[in-house]
């Protein structure tokens, strides 16, 4: 037991010391201050392609690597049954492309490909190669680009939800439309939504719904009411779709996709005047405005900026950047001002508000109120403005004083007289 235990302490001990060698010998610069580039297979459109047609593919080509990729080039390799028409290049110049691109980043590449009539149905590799800065080409593994006779093609022709954006809190019906390209009758027509882990539950029933047969060259509907739940954040989602279905043979197929939802609210913004140092014009202070998100959806790059007019002017910056603002939250801006001499009741504040929502929605607003502004008696009343206080009543006492001092002196004079 002993001797083993020893074996294997020997041996995690020399790993240990090959490793650090290793790295060493290396560098950790080489180790990641390089390019890395990563290729991706989009989507095709169709899918799956017909014999005979054309297919839309898109890559996505992006920089994972912590240094600028330079001189970036991409080229397809297409072979049977996949063509490019004449006069169409496979070879891409994309030029740069920087570091550490993630989730959406990179650039879209796309090819249209002819379909070969004779094409074997099924998947059918398709092979691309890409270099930076005039290095050796790398080739990916092949992508995979579905063909399928149009013997048995049912597709998902549209998908269309009531009112575009599903809100929190509320129902919304999402129609699937699939059309039968086929030349017989498809049967046991079956379609599935996987809602698990995401903000939405069907009502009046389940997320799988049936169709006994779509005839040839028709389409059907399948509607699901979903309920978006009031805490889901807004944004996009990827709702996960299989459809199921026989030919008349009883041959089954299964496609998988997915359907985009985008859920949010229109956001609900208040803009009040929050406190002022101004109760009367002629005068400069600070007044803070306060920008609250009453909504149900978060914005952000919110930034104000105050107008001047006839009735005020700006002598601090016009604009203020306020960021996010989460909903049931709030920001405050303050500028300094200056109103001019004027017999009204109020100055009006123009304001521009300019953010975008969790969708990346822009916003604009235009925003107008009004501040009050009162006399010297109404501001003391109200407490607004202080008055001459305790050094106006001291100085009242000492004339009534010396009055009645200088009375006294003069009647006393008189009766001496």
């Amino acid at each position: 037991m002993k001797k083993g235990l020893m074996r294997y302490l020997v041996f995690v001990l020399i790993l240990s010391i090959f490793l650090q060698v290793s790295y060493a010998a290396i560098g950790p610069e080489e180790l990641v201050d390089n390019p890395s580039l990563a290729v991706t297979l989009v989507n095709q459109d169709p899918d799956p392609s017909e014999p005979g047609s054309y297919v839309d593919v898109r890559f996505k080509i992006s920089n994972n690597g912590l240094k600028k990729a330079e001189n970036v080039e991409v080229e397809l390799i297409p072979e049977y049954p996949f063509s490019l028409d004449p006069g169409k290049k496979a070879l891409v110049q994309l030029g740069n492309l920087q570091s550490r691109q993630k989730d959406e980043e990179g650039i879209i590449l796309r090819y249209r490909l002819r379909v070969d009539e004779n094409a074997i149905e099924g998947d059918n590799e398709l092979r691309l190669r890409y270099r930076y800065n005039g290095n050796t080409w790398i080739e990916p593994d092949e992508f995979l680009i579905a063909v399928q006779t149009h013997d048995a093609i049912l597709s998902i022709d549209a998908i269309n939800v009531a009112g575009k954006v599903l809100e929190q809190g509320k129902t919304s019906a999402v129609s699937i439309r699939l059309s039968n390209k086929a030349d017989s009758v498809l049967k046991d027509v079956n379609v599935k939504l996987g809602l698990s882990g995401l903000p939405f539950v069907t009502l009046d029933s389940s997320n799988e719904k049936s169709i006994y047969q779509i005839k040839s060259r028709t389409n059907a509907d399948i509607t699901f009411n979903l309920l978006t739940t009031p805490e889901g954040s807004s944004g996009v989602y990827s709702v996960p779709l299989e459809v199921s279905y026989a030919d008349e043979l009883g041959k089954v197929y299964i496609k998988n996709g997915s359907v985009g939802l985008i859920v949010g609210a229109k956001p609900d913004i208040s803009t009040t005047i929050d406190s002022t140092e101004i109760y009367e014009s002629g005068k400069t202070g600070e007044i803070t405005l306060k920008v609250v998100n009453k909504g149900v959806t978060d914005i952000k790059f919110a930034n104000l900026k105050l107008n001047s007019n006839n009735e005020i002017r700006i002598i601090s910056s016009e604009e203020v950047y306020l960021g996010n603002i989460d909903s049931d939250d709030f920001e405050t801006a303050s500028f300094n001002i200056f109103t001019e001499k004027t017999s009204k009741e109020s100055v009006q504040i123009h304001l521009n508000l300019k953010y975008m929502d969790a969708n990346n929605n822009e916003f604009k607003e235009t925003i107008t109120l009004n501040l009050n502004l009162y006399s010297t008696s109404d501001a003391k009343k109200f407490g607004l403005k202080e008055g001459k206080g305790s050094v106006g009543n001291i100085i009242v006492i000492i004339i009534i004083v010396a009055g009645l001092y200088f009375y006294r002196k003069y009647r006393k004079k008189k009766k001496k007289a």
